[in-house]
């Protein structure tokens, strides 16, 4: 006979058993009848019956562990994934800054060579016009040639000084910049 199967299709034994419930017991046993319409007896078979089942089967409750277990692993399994994901696109997140950090300098050097030449140029403007344009000037305005060259060698100085502290500037923040890699 099959135990498994419900209790309406079993035969029912003429032994019987004697039975003091605990005084706790007396309630629910109470209770369960008045939910199924079971009479006492009937509601004992069946709880009887059930015991002897949950004893010949595995638990329960070790199954739903292991399958909360297996859900867990599963999720941790997923939130590596997640995390290596991560740390990939971190890392190139991080190479790209490096490469554009590396043409930010690279285009500031280049601007400061840019910047530089600039400035010669304008020496070499401010030059030409002295040479050609207030020479000129100063000469037909009466001024000695002594004159003139201690008027254009302060001017000179000047114009040097000048791109000295605009070199000296751009040099100092060139050397706060990070090293080109």
């Amino acid at each position: 006979m099959d135990k498994n199967n419900n209790s309406h299709n079993r035969q029912i034994s003429t032994q019987t058993y004697g039975l003091r419930p605990y005084e706790d017991n007396c309630d629910e046993l109470a209770e369960l009848c008045k939910e199924s319409g079971q009479k006492p007896g009937e509601a004992l078979r069946d709880l009887v019956d059930e015991a002897f089942r949950a004893r010949h089967s595995p638990p329960i409750v070790g199954t739903e562990i292991m399958q909360a277990l297996e859900q867990l692993v599963e999720q941790n399994r997923l939130a590596n994934e997640r995390y290596e994901r991560l740390l990939e696109k971190y890392e190139q997140l991080d190479e790209r800054n490096a490469r554009l950090k590396q043409g930010l300098i690279q285009n500031l050097r280049e601007f400061y060579a840019i910047l530089l030449e600039t400035l010669a140029a304008s020496i070499g403007a401010r030059r030409l016009t002295w040479n050609y344009v207030a020479y000129t000037v100063l000469k037909q305005s009466g001024s000695t040639d002594e004159q003139i060259k201690q008027r254009y060698e302060a001017e000179k100085k000047a114009w040097i000084d000048e791109k000295d502290k605009i070199a000296n500037a751009l040099e100092e923040a060139i050397k706060k910049m990070p090293p080109q890699q």
